[in-house]
């Protein structure tokens, strides 16, 4: 009698690794693009394709385009190289293609500005600092703001509180300022956790680090997390919100149609 045939076994299902646009948009032209700049479209759709990027977003072209000049802005912003270059007509390419050129002088420029911020830092006293700290909360939306200084506050140096959805949420923040150049320790982190509130939220901004045990204490489970800023995060965000530095514009320069035409008077 006939035989059933075997069947063949099943190839087992493709995996697929998830990551966010701009990841995606970094690994379509580090691996396709061969060092030309790409359309943002097309670079889409290659992330698709790979099974790199899973949305369901209806123009999620335009969502990885934004992403990027976003993250340009930003990066600008805060004195850090890009990785992406914008080129016109929703072309995009990699900074790390060029090594050379204005990117590279503005790359050392805001490295030197960033360790001089730094220097600077470290050498404000225990009261500037919280004060600094205190106008990067306000800054970033932080209402209420006040620097305490009360017996048995666990160390806590500025207060402050932020208000979303529509004011019915509202976290209130307590913050430790270490003006440190030795790493935080776990005992800090236990510290400030053990001075909050049913309805507090903790921050350590420190000009220095944090040790392996201060983080993983910060993220301990079954307790209030700990926000962890460390001196490269200050350092970022002080950039971006211009405390302590100046921001300057970079003269650019194009060609007139007619380079014999003078200049309007709106033009000068």
């Amino acid at each position: 009698p006939p035989t059933t045939p075997t069947p063949f076994p099943k190839p087992p299902e493709a995996t697929f690794h998830r990551y966010s646009f701009l990841d995606c948009a970094y690994k379509v032209l580090e691996q396709f693009a061969g060092k030309r700049p790409m359309h943002y479209r097309q670079i889409t759709q290659l992330a698709l394709d790979k099974g790199w990027l899973q949305t369901t977003g209806n123009t999620p072209d335009a969502t990885l385009y934004a992403q990027i000049l976003t993250d340009i802005r930003r990066c600008r912003e805060r004195g850090e190289k890009p990785r992406f270059v914008k080129h016109g007509k929703g072309l995009v390419g990699l900074t790390a293609w060029d090594g050379n050129g204005v990117d590279s002088v503005l790359e050392k420029h805001y490295a030197e500005t960033r360790r001089k911020l730094k220097e600077k830092l470290l050498k404000l006293s225990p009261g500037d600092f919280e004060e600094l700290v205190s106008r990067l909360l306000f800054s970033l939306g932080f209402t209420d703001v006040i620097r305490t200084r009360l017996s048995g506050d666990g160390g806590v140096d500025v207060l402050g509180k932020i208000s979303s959805a529509g004011g019915t949420l509202q976290v209130n923040l307590a913050v430790q300022a270490k003006r440190w150049k030795n790493n935080v320790q776990a005992p800090t982190v236990q510290q400030i956790r053990g001075s909050l509130g049913a309805h507090d939220q903790g921050c350590i901004v420190t000009t220095s680090d944090f040790s392996k045990g201060a983080r993983e204490e910060a993220q301990r489970s079954n307790c209030i997390p700990i926000t962890l800023i460390n001196g490269d995060d200050l350092v970022n965000l002080l950039l971006e919100k211009q405390i302590g530095v100046r921001r300057e514009s970079v003269p650019v320069y194009t060609i007139r149609e007619n380079i014999l035409s003078v200049p309007e008077e709106d033009e000068e």
